[in-house]
């Protein structure tokens, strides 16, 4: 007698999207990502603070606010790149050119509006009704982790969702890009300069083993009692104090050197940070898949490390919001992604 396999097996998850047109209006989901996805479901269910003449809680709890949360982790890769600018950085933008081209320069003095999308989450366990749609979803925080062993660059994601449902049907027919251009390390170059109309023209040569980016948005999440039909969920996101911060590891030349001096000088030194990334492979039209990172801020907090048989330097800077620039931070890919 042949015997069914328990439901639930790990590699059969799966986390897709879909782009929303209306905030918190499902859709059903375009790409599946190539990415380990988490998702932590709260409704806060709560117990009376109440004196009721026993040891144990007697009174049935009740529901509070909704938090639905997922952390996606995993390598990263061009076409995949527009997605995490999208949800997390800036919406409102679109793919343009041929290769597609995708740039943000979030606002500093403004808000800017969001890319909303909706998630499914399931695996085999989805016929029996074990799933979730999950709608207005945006990115809270983003780190990139720039890797010592030159291999893609890692991305973690932590996504945020208006609400949830459970037992959708998952958007069939979707499957991950078998074949994908990871964004390496090895073909990562580091700059530093001293001023916005210089930058990206001072490379750091043989000097960067490991380098991250933390970008966190701090979103104001808002909800209103507006009667049962919207009970529980989120109504809208607020921008809050983005915080970004920028980290790299750096053997002891001559430039990495001089800008522990700056750090720690008198009076602050602005420094313009670049990363570009530039893939071997092409994109179309001679043009390669690419990713392009700029960062106006201050080197903030200096450490001693060990690499290896080596010492090394770390420096941690603080972006700041540059009037020249008009930007706190930049970031453009190049792919071949067809639409979000």
């Amino acid at each position: 007698m042949p015997l069914t396999p328990i439901p639930g097996i790990t590699r059969l998850r799966a986390f897709q999207l879909g782009l929303e047109s209306t905030f918190k209006t499902p859709v059903a989901a375009t790409r599946r990502m190539p990415w380990t996805a988490t998702p932590t479901i709260q409704p806060n269910w709560t117990f009376p603070s109440a004196d009721t003449g026993t040891l144990d809680m007697a009174i049935a709890p009740f529901r509070k606010a909704f938090d639905v949360t997922f952390q996606s982790v995993g390598q990263l890769f061009a076409n995949d790149v527009p997605t995490i600018q999208s949800a997390g950085v800036m919406g409102g933008i679109t793919l343009s050119g041929t290769p597609k081209t995708f740039t943000t320069t979030p606002h500093s003095t403004s808000q800017d509006v969001f890319d909303t999308y909706t998630g499914e989450w399931f695996d085999d366990a989805s016929a029996s009704g074990d799933s979730w749609q999950c709608t207005g979803g945006v990115i809270e925080r983003i780190q990139l982790h720039y890797v010592p062993d030159q291999g893609p660059i890692d991305a973690t994601c932590d996504w945020r969702f208006a609400e949830a449902v459970y037992g959708a049907t998952p958007t069939g027919s979707l499957n991950v890009d078998t074949a994908p251009v990871p964004m390496f390390m090895a073909d990562t170059e580091f700059y530093v300069n001293d001023t916005y109309g210089a930058i990206e023209t001072t490379k750091l040569t043989d000097i960067c083993y490991e380098a991250t980016i933390d970008y966190v948005n701090n979103l104001d999440i808002k909800r209103f009692a507006n009667g049962s039909n919207t009970r529980f969920q989120v109504q809208n996101y607020g921008r809050g104090e983005r915080v970004i911060t920028f980290t790299l590891h750096g053997a002891k030349q001559t430039a990495w050197i001089a800008e522990v001096g700056k750090w720690i000088a008198d009076n602050p030194v602005e420094r313009f940070w670049g990363l570009k990334t530039t893939s071997t492979v092409i994109a179309g039209s001679g043009i390669p898949y690419s990713m392009d990172i700029r960062i106006p801020g201050y080197w903030m907090n200096w450490s001693a490390l060990e690499v290896n048989t080596n010492t090394a330097i770390q420096l941690e800077g603080h972006q700041i919001y540059d009037t020249n620039l008009a930007y706190p931070f930049y970031w453009k890919s190049t792919s071949t992604r067809a639409a979000l």
